[in-house]
């Protein structure tokens, strides 16, 4: 990132923002607390699609004493002693949970910016705070332009969690998978929706990228045209980042590649391929280098001898020594795959 501010170096921001409330009759002081006054801000409960009613009515903690409404939510509350707090116009004190955000965005977003992420878990009381405040504090802005709530990472079943022992880093799953497969595995599921991370969605997406470079190494004779990204693949991404939909899609520009016959049928849904596969971030790797990984000269020169002695057994009819070689190199790690132009090999 570019900047990552901190809450406790923009305390005056803060203030600021809740003096500027106060003014423009949106908050009010109590008892060392200033709050915000939910009843003034015709809009609430719209990002979480929450109505006022029903929020009053399912409300069952105890109002604290100083509030006007129930609904009202903490700006700024006092701090004892022990607790960090800084001078206000209202007391020693420190900022409540939403006006940090508020005032950091606006200081180097501005009153208005493009898209605000977050947990699915913060749309309501968080973010429906913040959004109300900002807008109220900023007469005109409408602060955010998109909200992009995404679901919580599970992993076989269980939300991830150091106490749980099943925590996991992107540089641990690196040394045992190539990242395409990661990130193919992690866009496989809706960014609104939980993730279940588990080895089986990874053996998956790298069984489907293995599946997109065998197209593309089996047409590397095929020059792609330069072509524009298929539609029904962008309008997948347009339609809310809907990325399991393009996966789909991506399938079956794939299908339809590997059927084409003719050679600018061939050359132009290959184009179509690569065009999607750049949204995607996928496919970065040369096709050869994607199946036979670390290998160096001398070992892929002794596979390919093997390789062909393997088609001269067969072309002799001795399946036997052909069948040997073939069980040899998978024990290796290393399968066979026949085509029609000829063998290829890849590691398991």
């Amino acid at each position: 990132p570019d900047i990552e501010p901190r809450a406790t170096e923009h305390i005056a921001e803060m203030i600021a923002m809740c003096e500027s409330l106060i003014e423009q009759g949106f908050a009010y002081a109590a008892e060392g607390h200033v709050l915000f006054s939910v009843d003034k801000f015709d809009d609430y409960g719209k990002l979480s699609r929450r109505d006022r009613k029903e929020m009053i009515a399912g409300a069952r903690v105890e109002v604290a004493p100083y509030k006007k409404d129930p609904a009202d939510f903490v700006l700024w509350k006092p701090s004892e002693d022990d607790i960090p707090g800084w001078d206000s116009p209202w007391g020693r004190g420190r900022p409540g949970w939403h006006i940090e955000c508020s005032a950091m965005s606006t200081r180097y977003l501005g009153e208005n910016f493009d898209i605000h992420g977050g947990g699915s878990d913060l749309v309501f009381p968080h973010h429906e705070n913040e959004l109300a405040q900002s807008c109220c504090a900023n007469q005109g802005s409408s602060y955010a332009k998109y909200w992009m709530h995404n679901g919580h990472l599970m992993v076989e079943g269980e939300k991830m969690s150091k106490s749980l022992g099943n925590f996991v880093t992107v540089h641990e799953l690196l040394e045992s998978w190539p990242g395409e497969a990661i990130r193919l595995a992690m866009i496989g599921t809706h960014y609104h929706q939980p993730i279940n991370w588990t080895e089986d969605n990874l053996r998956q997406a790298k069984e489907s990228l293995d599946r997109f470079y065998t197209a593309l190494r089996q047409s590397a004779d095929v020059t792609p045209v330069d072509m524009p990204v298929p539609r029904l693949f962008l309008e997948a991404l347009c339609d809310d980042l809907n990325t399991p939909l393009a996966i789909a899609e991506f399938h079956n520009l794939v299908t339809r590649f590997n059927k084409a016959e003719k050679k600018y049928e061939r050359a132009e849904a290959k184009g179509e391929i690569l065009a999607a596969a750049k949204l995607l971030g996928i496919l970065e790797a040369d096709p050869e280098d994607w199946f036979t990984g670390s290998a160096g000269e001398d070992e892929a020169a002794e596979i390919d001898d093997l390789i062909n002695q393997r088609a001269d057994a067969k072309k002799n009819k001795d399946f036997a020594t052909a069948d040997k070689i073939r069980n040899d190199l998978l024990a290796r790690g290393i399968l066979l795959e026949d085509f029609k132009d000829g063998t290829s090999w890849k590691r398991v």
